[in-house]
């Protein structure tokens, strides 16, 4: 299997996972990652605070109330 093969086969596998219905025709891969990883919601972050770390180093999802 070439690189482009397994890509692809990774990108309808997570396509699967993510999404009810099959990918658009004609979108393979990399476009096809691009497409799911461009409508992903993201999380945003609060930071930690630790005696041992530095404030920048350490994040985690902000708790919900």
């Amino acid at each position: 299997m070439s690189r482009d093969e397994q890509i692809d086969r990774e990108a309808l596998g997570l396509w699967r996972v993510l999404r009810d219905g099959p990918p658009p025709p004609g979108v393979h891969g990399g476009e096809l990652l691009s497409m799911l990883i461009g409508q992903s919601a993201t999380l945003p972050y609060e930071r930690l605070h630790s005696p041992h770390l530095r404030d920048s180093q350490i994040t985690r999802p902000p708790s919900r109330s």
